[in-house]
C-alpha cells in the first residue's frame, strides 16, 4: 500500500508500519470470513449468533457478515482510535466503531474475492481509511449543531434570552420563532438520504404548521389528528423534548460524531446550569428547580415505610421544584448584571470544554474552572451527602493546581484565606471551628478518608459539613473566576494561586 497516500489523505490515521501490519491482517481475516461465508448455498453464522449481520454497501443494498467480522471490524476501529488519540475528543468509541461499518460495506463489494486475499485486503483498507477520512474531515468541517433541550430556570417565564459561552437560555417561545425563520438548506428524501442545496430552501427546520401548531398545544388546546409525513413525526419529538417547560437551553457544538456531540452537549448544558446557580446563595436549591427535561437524574417521588407495629406512614423523596427560588425581576435582573462578568469568562470556560485547543488564549486555567463547574454541579446534585463533599472538595481543589494529598489540603486553605481574607486561625462556624479546622473535616476526614474507605463516621449525618463545603466552594469558584479577570496574563492555577495568597 501506498502509506504517503495515506499521509495525504488521511493525516490524523495510521501511518505506523507494526499498526499497518496488524491492520492488515485484521481486513484479511475479515475478507476470509466474508468467502466463507458466502461460498455455502445459505448463510452460516457462528455458533453462538448463527443470525447475519448487515453492514449497507452504500448503493442501497447489504452485506450480511457473521458476528467474528463485525467483531474485527470494531478490532479496526479500535486500531484507528489507539494510534490517532486526537479523535478521542471529536467521536466516541460507537461513533468510531459505525463510521468504520459503513465504510468497509462500498469496500468490500467493489473486491472479487477470488483474487489474491492480500491484495484485496490493500484495496479494502486503502478504500476504508479513504472513506474515513473524508468523514471526519466533513464532520470536522461542516459537522456543528445546536441542540435542543427544554429546561426550567426562573418563577417567571418570559426573562429575556442570554448567553452562557456556547449556551443559549431563552423563553421556548423565542426559541420556536428562531427555529421557525433561521433558514433550511438541505431535506431527507426517500430512503433517508440527506439532499443539500445551495441555495435556502425553506425559513427554517420547523415550519410554520408545524409551529403554529406546537404553539398551541403549549397554550393548552388538543391538536387535531395530523396525517403521517416528515413534519408531523418534528412536532411530535419536538412536543417531546420541550415538555412543559417554559424555557429552552441550547447547546452549539463543534463538529462532532453522533454520539459524543450529544455527550458534549449535555455536559456542557450542565456546566452553564451550575453557572446560573451561583447568583443564589444555596446553590443545590437553585439546582433543584433549574434542570433538563431529558435529565434523567433528577429524582423525586413518594415513599412508603411501616412501623414495627403495623402503622403505614406515606413521605416523598427528593424535591419536585418547577424553577429556582424565586427572585423578583428586578432584583433578578441587578443579580445578572452584576453577574455578566462571571458568566462572560464561565462562558469561556464551557467553550474550551469543546474546544481545547481554539476556545481560549489561556486553556490551563479555563479547562481547571470548567473542571470546578462540573464537579461543583454534582455536588449540588448528588444525593449521599459524604460523597457530595468529595465532590465540592475536588470542586476547591482543581482551583489550585495542587492534587497531593497533603499539599491539596494546604492550598484550599490558601485559596480560602484569600477569597475570604481571613487566616487560618479564624472562627468559622457556630461551634467554634476555625478555617483550618473546618477544611480538615471536609478535605481530609470528609473527602479523603471516605475515597480510600478508611472513615470510621461514614453512618453519621454530614448534611453540615455538605452545607459548609458548598458554601466554601461556591465563593471560591466566584471570587477565583474574578480574579481569574483581573490577571489576563496567567495560565496556570499553581502560578495563579501564589499571586492571589501573596
Amino acid at each position: 500500500m501506498d502509506e504517503g497516500f495515506i499521509q495525504r489523505t488521511c493525516p490524523i490515521l495510521l501511518s505506523d508500519r507494526t499498526t499497518m501490519t496488524d491492520l492488515h491482517n485484521l481486513v484479511k481475516r475479515i475478507i476470509e470470513d466474508l468467502r466463507i461465508h458466502q461460498e455455502c448455498p445459505q448463510f452460516q453464522g457462528d455458533k453462538d449468533d448463527p443470525f447475519p449481520r448487515m453492514i449497507g454497501a452504500g448503493d442501497g443494498r447489504h452485506i450480511s457478515i457473521t458476528k467474528t467480522a463485525d467483531q474485527l471490524i470494531a478490532d479496526v476501529a479500535y486500531h484507528f482510535m489507539k494510534r490517532a488519540p486526537s479523535l478521542e475528543t471529536q467521536l466516541s468509541a460507537n461513533d468510531l466503531r459505525s463510521m468504520v461499518r459503513r465504510a468497509f460495506g462500498p469496500a468490500l463489494v467493489k473486491i472479487d474475492l477470488d483474487a489474491d486475499v492480500g491484495q484485496n485486503a490493500e484495496l479494502v483498507l486503502k478504500s476504508v481509511e479513504e472513506a474515513l477520512s473524508n468523514e471526519i474531515q466533513w464532520i470536522s468541517s461542516n459537522g456543528q449543531r445546536e441542540y435542543a433541550f427544554g429546561c426550567t430556570l426562573f418563577s417567571d417565564d418570559d426573562i429575556a434570552p442570554f448567553d452562557i459561552g456556547p449556551v443559549r437560555f431563552e423563553p421556548r417561545k423565542m426559541w420556536l420563532d428562531r427555529k421557525m425563520t433561521d433558514g433550511r438548506w438541505v431535506r431527507v428524501v426517500s430512503g433517508g438520504r440527506i439532499e443539500r442545496f445551495s441555495q435556502k430552501i425553506a425559513d427554517g427546520p420547523i415550519s410554520k404548521v408545524t409551529g403554529r401548531r406546537i404553539l398551541q398545544a403549549w397554550q393548552g388546546k388538543r391538536l387535531k389528528s395530523r396525517k403521517s409525513s416528515a413534519d408531523a413525526n418534528d412536532e411530535k419529538f419536538i412536543l417531546q423534548a420541550i415538555g412543559k417547560c417554559p424555557y429552552v437551553c441550547s447547546v452549539r457544538v463543534p463538529g462532532f460524531g453522533g454520539e459524543a456531540g450529544l455527550q458534549k452537549a449535555v455536559i456542557t448544558a450542565r456546566l452553564a446550569m451550575a453557572t446560573v446557580s451561583l447568583i443564589w446563595e444555596t446553590p443545590s436549591e437553585a439546582l433543584k428547580g433549574i434542570r433538563l427535561c431529558a435529565d434523567e437524574k433528577y429524582q423525586y417521588g413518594t415513599m412508603l415505610s411501616f412501623t414495627h407495629d403495623g402503622l403505614m406512614l406515606p413521605g416523598s423523596i427528593g424535591s419536585k421544584r418547577l424553577h429556582a427560588p424565586w427572585v423578583s425581576r428586578e432584583a433578578l435582573r441587578e443579580i445578572m448584571e452584576r453577574f455578566a462578568g462571571f458568566f462572560a469568562l464561565a462562558g469561556e470556560a464551557i467553550m474550551t470544554y469543546l474546544d481545547p485547543v481554539s476556545g481560549s488564549k489561556r486553556p490551563k486555567l479555563m479547562n481547571a474552572i470548567a473542571h470546578a463547574l462540573l464537579w461543583f454541579y454534582e455536588g449540588c446534585r448528588e444525593t449521599v451527602d459524604q460523597i457530595a463533599i468529595v465532590k465540592l472538595s475536588a470542586a476547591m481543589e482543581v482551583l489550585t493546581g495542587d492534587f497531593s494529598r497533603k499539599g491539596s489540603q494546604k492550598a484550599i486553605r490558601r485559596l480560602i484565606k484569600s477569597c475570604f481574607a481571613i487566616d487560618e486561625n479564624t472562627v468559622m462556624t457556630r461551634d467554634g471551628k476555625t478555617m483550618k479546622e473546618v477544611v480538615e473535616q471536609i478535605y481530609e476526614i470528609g473527602r479523603n478518608r471516605m475515597i480510600h474507605g478508611e472513615n470510621e463516621s461514614l453512618g453519621k449525618d454530614w448534611s453540615v459539613e455538605r452545607a459548609t463545603a458548598e458554601k466554601l466552594a461556591r465563593y471560591c469558584l466566584v471570587i477565583y473566576v474574578d480574579r481569574v479577570s483581573d490577571t489576563p496574563s496567567f495560565d496556570d492555577p499553581k502560578q495563579l494561586l501564589r499571586l492571589i495568597t501573596e
